[in-house]
């Protein structure tokens, strides 16, 4: 069965103690709980590093938490990945631009860095879950910043089966998925 594999990494902007970070993790709980819940989910986790890029936790479901190569300690903010298997795109695009993180998401750029050139996301197939680590994760997002989007690291915005055609999302099926959403 092909997996469909979406991996974020994102710096926050201001550091811990600023309002507009607390408000960032003040909205992590619903959000968490809203992809534990969230239709086609496979599998998924998220992952704080400190400042000097260590994550918060020694290990999760997708083994030891690593940082992308371009992760910048000298920021002195926490940065934050996920990694998370879908059943299909629709359902990583109905919780990821609809319910609680669709809300969420709205506040991006007041909660999170756009002072960067790289991608804050990536898109894959993978036959195996088992495969999924940060490492594999980190080696495509650093692959869709050096090389663009091509059937082994996409973007939402340019997407790929899994057998390596062009594709557009089921916007309908995405909307209701995301309707069903919380």
């Amino acid at each position: 069965m092909a997996i469909f594999v979406l991996h974020t990494y994102g710096i926050l902007e201001h550091p811990n103690d600023h309002p507009a970070s607390q408000a960032f993790w003040a909205a992590v709980p619903e959000v968490q709980v809203s992809r534990e819940n969230a239709e086609g989910l496979l599998r998924g986790a998220t992952m704080p590093f400190n400042i000097d890029g260590t994550p918060f936790r020694e290990t999760t479901e997708f083994g030891v938490p690593v940082t992308p190569h371009f992760h910048d300690g000298s920021q002195e903010r926490t940065a934050l990945a996920t990694l998370s298997a879908w059943i299909d795109p629709e359902s990583a695009a109905g919780y990821s631009f609809h319910g609680a993180h669709g809300g969420a998401l709205k506040y991006r750029s007041e909660w999170f860095s756009q002072e960067h050139s790289w991608p804050t996301s990536v898109l894959w197939w993978t036959e195996e879950i088992e495969s999924l680590n940060w490492e594999v994760a980190n080696s495509k997002i650093a692959q869709l910043d050096e090389h663009g989007p091509s059937p082994d690291a996409f973007s939402f915005k340019s997407m790929y089966t899994n057998s390596g055609e062009k594709i557009r999302m089921d916007n309908e099926r995405v909307k209701d998925i995301g309707n069903r959403a919380r």
